[in-house]
């Protein structure tokens, strides 16, 4: 940047004068423009850092107090898995949402975007509450509580408690039935004509929760999405830094490999230990497709890239199928977190 001053004349030493005052000015237009860079630089750093500390966009649905949201939790029968203990025949159209090592009834659930509430009724058993996201998604949340602390028309955040898991007594465990899909109702699965003869009706909001496993088409073609790769799709905007990643409670194994890349079958650069509670830089996240056609929770697909050490970082499977719950073709149906984010 060069700054001059205007035409001047007059004595040779008023001249000089102002080539004097024309080198001041460039030296210190040079000094304003270096620290320019350094404070826009700062000033970008600073956004980053606001976004993060604002939360993320999206974030899981169940939580304990005083804990990060889905710590402590872990999810029994995933997106698009059969349910053989409950439902064998089907696959499931969400994720239920269990306590690890305690009972699950009693705890709170959350919004896990903002919106608006569109339907708070039914006898689920329990109650459902549906909430309808400006991207377009509903969030469902299934077998709460009956005194709801929410109702249609509510405006929610992320993050708002809308209920508590149901405590059941007709043999099932208390659990949370969360769904993430494109309808409120559509014609062949909750509408005027459903397809299939579930339990819910016609007209009826809440759905039947499974789809067969016979039928032409998968849960994701109807409309439904995995949930966990929503949430972690969206839940920070590009080019932002989501934070940190804490080890989650009791997580199924005491240590995982650091891989190169968010694959199983990238190089391994180490071999992480993990103590239920650290905290490590999370600087970005892989997840697979929302619309994902896989089937069994081999077809989870996330990926945390930590800021291990100083010097090093790399790629870590945030959520891991487990062997408690098995379709009938022996994959597992069942998920485990290694890591939260923090929220």
């Amino acid at each position: 940047m060069s700054v001059r001053c205007r035409c001047f004349t007059g004595s040779p030493d008023r001249h000089a004068d102002h080539e004097r005052l024309n080198a001041a000015a460039t030296s210190s237009a040079r000094r304003w423009t270096r620290r320019g860079f350094i404070a826009a630089a700062a000033a970008v750093a600073g956004a980053v850092r606001d976004a993060s500390a604002a939360g993320p966009a999206w974030s899981y649905p169940l939580g304990l107090p005083g804990r990060v949201l889905g710590d402590g939790c872990w999810i029994r029968d995933g997106y698009a898995c059969e349910n053989t203990w409950y439902n064998p025949g089907s696959w499931h159209t969400g994720e239920d949402w269990y306590v690890l090592d305690a009972e699950t009834a009693g705890t709170d659930v959350f919004a896990v975007s903002a919106g608006e509430i569109v339907y708070a009724d039914s006898d689920y058993p329990g109650r459902v509450v549906i909430v309808r996201h400006d991207s377009g998604l509903y969030s469902m949340y299934g077998h709460l509580a009956y005194d709801l602390p929410v109702a249609v028309g509510k405006t929610v955040a992320r993050g708002d408690r809308i209920g508590a898991v149901l405590a059941r007594n007709d043999g099932v465990p208390s659990h949370l039935h969360f769904e993430i899909r494109t309808f409120l109702t559509t014609d062949a699965v909750n509408g005027a004509s459903p397809r299939y003869g579930f339990a819910c009706g016609v007209n009826c909001p809440p759905g039947p929760g499974y789809w067969p496993m016979n039928a032409p088409d998968h849960p994701s073609e109807i409309g439904w999405r995995n949930p966990v790769h929503v949430i972690n799709r969206r839940a920070w905007p590009r080019g932002t830094s989501p934070g940190e990643a804490l080890v989650a409670a009791s997580p199924p194994t005491s240590s995982v490999d650091v891989r190169a890349s968010p694959s199983a079958d990238a190089r391994r650069r180490d071999t992480l230990s993990l103590t239920p509670g650290t905290r490590y830089p999370l600087l970005s996240m892989h997840a697979g497709a929302e619309n994902s056609a896989a089937t069994s929770a081999d077809g989870y697909d996330l990926w945390y890239e930590l800021q291990l050490s100083e010097k090093t970082r790399g790629w870590i499977q945030a959520i891991v199928p487990s062997d408690f719950d098995r379709g009938s073709d022996g994959r597992p149906s069942s998920l485990r977190f290694n890591f939260v984010p923090v929220v």
